[in-house]
């Protein structure tokens, strides 16, 4: 089948000597340990892997020398070797397996580079060899085996095919697999380590390239320097000499391999005879039933061809008939070009069309085969044809990142042997088939193959066949997947039980996301918070509880009464909110009751952590999505409220317990979702709200009048929402509706407030005696009415009362008001002016208490609130008018004057003088023809400025040609940046 990317279903998609003694044994232990390792290691492969060695010299009469038919001369055979000359030599029956001697860790010379390697025999079992390799190598067990193969001799790489051989080291690291190669610093082998050594430098990542290489012991260059000495019982490391420029057939191992199998049948010389270890090893892996694996239980391998020749069309007959799957790459010449020409004709293959696309594409090998070896390749690609659904084709001009990605899972989708167009089966095999392969595309993320080659309309899903695909999708943020899942029948009420929200939030949930989770409980204090924190902490506490008991003693299950229990779609929402996880976010919001709410509530969680998130990029995202959801909240009200406006307002009071019982509003607010807050909707129920049951159209004037003259209350003057049922009652109910409008008690707090400066003003001025006057008495109770409420407003808010800059104020204010009023009762004269002087100083702090009164002015509160934003702009200008006034102030003052040790003098020197001369205060000391004497002192005992260090001649020592200049560089430096600091807060 050919694969394109015009193809419908393959579309986008971590105390001194007791101490050192301490230290001493500890590293003998580990020392010990690892020897014990080691030497563990090397007993278990000498019992249980063979080297084969000749036992019977076979002489070979077409070489030259005296060579035995396994490839060694006689001087290099073991002692006892018989001379054998009647029979045909046979490796099984002329060659004797010894324990191997030759493995350990390989380094290659020059290069740095390390390895592990073994000789083995060819006859070695294959659950042995990958016990080897998982349990004493340590290799993690492989999710995918790719099996490389093509082109074993030195050709010129094509750009594209590099690319290819990149995606695929990419696509090996990123899925955790292994790839299969020969082994050998020569033709492709030699090509594929280059990829895996260039994207190992340059992708950090804890997870290195397994690349293990399977190549002929008998093949390899210096393979002397890899037999272990007899004196070496442990670990050994084998020094390896790559000698690229030797002329010898033998081949070098490759540097870039990280394992290295070297297959020993007691030849020399003898090439391809690995073929046997590796394709057994290969068959071994493919019928492994791993339970955790991703693609359904067992180890999916695909056999990736490129050129190549007998050798490379042998080894995809094996596989094909291994039922393994093989990706051939058109375009890369030999004999893959000849598979792909051939494997989209239709109907039977005759032998000559086989030949002529032979001939085609390997003209010169074939020309030298005879018959019956011509017969034989032809026999062999009719026999991978038997089988095209195991066969994908890309082509290599058009093979970019995704093509390969989509090549090798379509190839493994179809090697999972279902055809695509079988029907649905209840059969329990099938059904396991089906949902393997919907595994594999899962975790390939070939959304378009599954929807149109697994859910299509002739098979219905039930809701407990998709449970544990849909928790593979949710843990590795599959959002489409999940889509697709739901519109096919899963439940996802039934699907979120305790269990799973349980495994969700513990073995699936960031630890740096529960730390920062803690941390912004902690900073904020807040409802929301705690609750989301308190509900993770539940889950994971569970989950310790659930894993020290067992299952029969104890069953642990959140409470029926749990909000979250009643409420698992938001749990799930959460988790994937708080986890970042975008676009799965959204598709479980859909499916939530309560959007807006949601919505405004993911908000809030979401700028919450942001602003405790140490990765900037990380908080950037969480900004970024609060937003998103913030515009979502906002595009549903409106929707809502264009409706039905009433339904909409008591969409904004209502609450739900999944999130802590808020509303939308205190959500909104909590978040400063100011998007939010302006839309009409919500102005006009804030509105509402603060006019109470006043009419909104009632001017404003009128109601500040009627609370001087209550009389116009029931006069018609204002008017009312609703009109009450009882006549009788009109006048009252109509008295308490207005002074229980929000908006009328905030205009009695705000002239309470103001008659309570003028009493302050009064008292400080006019009739601040020795002993307190009723008017004052009168100042002291309605403080006390403030601290009472400021102690209110503390109790209900607790922590978070302290959170806002207006609230220190007011702390400040009534301490220093306490602090006067004690200075201020003393007997003792300066006491009491100290008191009067703090009760100005605190006079100041009352009155600045009125602007944030008056932020909730349509007209005054955005200009307040601008002022107060451009105040934090202006204190970067204070510190470059700072630097100037420090600078210029300690210069003058240390060319006129010498060793001023006043320190009040030093700071009007230094400080008040330059700071006068910004705004146009010419200093007049600075000048010689206009200085006065009598204007300073020259003893520094007065209470007068330092005079100016003198000369001989009794004159002004300082020159003026510095003086002058000085002041008129600072004060035109000093305009010019206040006509910036004009620009830039008013520009």
């Amino acid at each position: 089948m050919l694969f394109q990317v015009s193809m419908g279903s393959m579309r986008h998609r971590r105390n001194g000597n007791f101490e050192s003694s301490r230290l001493l044994y500890s590293s003998m232990s580990r020392s010990i340990d690892v020897a014990c390792s080691d030497a563990d290691l090397a007993n278990f492969i000498q019992e249980n892997f063979k080297k084969r060695e000749c036992v019977f010299f076979t002489k070979d009469t077409k070489s030259m020398g005296n060579l035995c038919k396994c490839g060694y001369p006689e001087n290099q055979h073991i002692e006892g070797t018989q001379v054998n000359t009647t029979e045909k030599w046979n490796y099984k029956k002329h060659t004797k397996e010894l324990p191997t001697d030759a493995f350990g860790d390989i380094q290659f010379e020059n290069l740095g580079k390390r390895g592990k390697y073994i000789r083995l025999s060819c006859d070695t079992d294959s659950e042995t060899l990958y016990d080897l390799m998982t349990q004493h190598w340590h290799l993690k067990t492989p999710n995918l085996v790719i099996s490389v193969t093509g082109g074993a001799k030195n050709f010129a790489l094509k750009p594209r095919m590099r690319k290819i051989f990149s995606r695929l080291i990419y696509i090996a690291q990123s899925k955790g697999a292994w790839i299969f190669t020969g082994g050998t610093h020569y033709g492709l082998m030699k090509y594929i380590g280059e990829v895996v050594r260039d994207n190992t430098i340059s992708r950090s990542s804890e997870e290195n390239v397994v690349a293990i290489g399977i190549a002929a012991w008998g093949m390899i260059s210096n393979r002397e320097t890899l037999i272990r000495t007899a004196d070496s019982d442990g670990s050994y490391l084998a020094r390896y000499i790559m000698d690229d420029l030797k002329r010898d057939p033998l081949y070098c191992l490759d540097n870039n391999h990280t394992h290295l199998l070297l297959v020993d049948n007691g030849t020399h010389g003898h090439p391809t005879i690995e073929a046997k270890v590796r394709t057994q090893l290969e068959k071994y892996i493919s019928e492994r039933v791993i339970p955790e694996s991703n693609y359904g239980g067992k180890i999916p391998i695909v056999c990736f061809a490129q050129g190549g020749g007998k050798e490379t069309l042998k080894s995809i007959n094996v596989a094909i008939k291994s039922k393994i799957p093989c990706v051939v790459v058109e375009g890369s010449g030999r004999i893959a070009d000849v598979i792909a020409s051939l494997v989209e004709a239709e109907g039977t293959l005759a032998s000559s069309c086989v030949k002529e696309s032979l001939l085609r594409f390997l003209p010169r090998t074939i020309s030298r085969l005879s018959e019956e070896e011509t017969e034989s390749w032809i026999k062999w690609i009719k026999e991978v044809l038997e089988s095209p659904h195991l066969l994908t084709v890309i082509k290599i001009e058009e093979a970019g990142d995704e093509i390969v990605s989509n090549a090798i899972s379509f190839a493994l989708y179809k090697g999972k042997g279902c055809s695509c167009s079988a029907a649905f089966s209840t059969n329990e095999h099938d059904r396991d088939n089906w949902n393997g392969q919907l595994k594999l595309l899962l975790e390939w993320n070939q959304l378009d193959l599954a929807s149109d080659e697994i859910f299509t309309n002739d098979r219905n899903w039930e809701s407990a066949d998709l449970q544990d695909v849909m928790f593979t999708a949710l843990v590795k943020d599959r959002p489409k997947f999940v889509q697709l899942f739901l519109e096919n029948g899963l439940n996802l009420r039934k699907f979120l039980t305790t269990e799973v929200l349980r495994e969700l939030y513990t073995n699936n949930f960031s630890s740096l996301v529960f730390k920062n989770l803690q941390i912004a409980k902690n900073s904020y204090n807040d409802a929301l918070l705690t609750f989301v924190w308190k509900m993770v902490e539940d889950f994971r506490r569970g989950f310790k509880r659930y894993y020290k008991t067992s299952k029969d003693e104890m069953e642990i299950q959140l409470s029926e009464e749990c909000p979250i229990t009643r409420h698992p779609l938001q749990a799930l929402f959460i988790w994937s909110v708080l986890q970042n996880k975008k676009e799965l976010s959204k598709v479980i919001w859909e499916q939530t009751r309560g959007c807006t709410l949601a919505a405004l509530g993911a908000s809030k969680l979401l700028k919450s952590m942001a602003k405790v998130k140490n990765d900037i990029n990380a908080a950037g995202e969480s900004e970024e999505l609060a937003n998103e959801y913030e515009t979502r909240a906002v595009e549903l009200f409106t929707e809502c409220y264009s409706n039905d406006e009433e339904l909409a307002e008591q969409l904004l009071t209502y609450s739900c317990e999944a999130w802590g019982g808020s509303n939308c509003l205190e959500l909104a607010v909590e978040a400063r979702d100011q998007q939010f807050i302006a839309q009409p909707g919500v102005q006009n129920f804030l509105s509402k709200q603060w006019y109470g049951e006043i009419s909104r159209d009632t001017k404003n004037w009128k109601i500040i009048l009627c609370l001087f003259f209550f009389p116009l209350i029931g006069c018609g003057f204002i008017s009312f929402r609703k009109k009450p049922v009882e006549k009788s009652k009109k006048l009252f109910l109509y008295y308490v509706s207005f002074f229980t409008s929000p908006f009328v008690v905030f205009s009695w707090n705000v002239i309470f407030y103001i008659a309570f400066l003028l009493l302050f003003a009064y008292v400080l001025l006019m009739d601040f005696q020795k002993e307190p006057t009723a008017l004052e008495i009168i100042l002291y109770v309605l403080v006390f009415i403030l601290l009472c409420d400021e102690v209110r407003q503390w109790y209900m808010n607790g922590s978070k009362y302290f959170s806002d800059l207006w609230n220190v104020m007011d702390t400040l204010a009534i301490f220093y008001f306490i602090a006067g009023i004690v200075f201020r009762l003393h007997s003792d004269e300066s006491s009491w002016y100290s008191g009067r002087v703090i009760f100005c100083l605190d006079y100041i702090v009352f009155t600045l208490r009125l602007i944030h009164i008056f932020t909730v002015s349509r007209n005054l509160g955005p200009k307040i609130i601008m002022l107060q934003r451009m105040m934090i702009d202006v204190f970067f200008f204070l510190f470059l008018f700072a630097v100037w006034m420090v600078a210029f102030g300690v210069a003058r003052q240390g060319i006129l004057r010498k060793n001023e040790h006043r320190w009040e003098w030093i700071f009007r020197s230094v400080i008040y003088e330059p700071y006068l001369a910004m705004f146009g205060q010419y200093p007049d000391d600075i000048d010689g023809t206009t200085y006065n004497f009598d204007h300073c002192t020259f003893s520094g005992n007065e209470s007068k400025p330092l005079c100016v260090e003198l000369d001989a001649n009794n004159q002004p020592r300082f020159p003026e040609w510095i003086t002058i200049p000085l002041v008129c560089i600072y004060m035109l430096s000093t305009n010019i940046l206040l006509v910036n600091l004009l620009v830039a807060m008013f520009g």
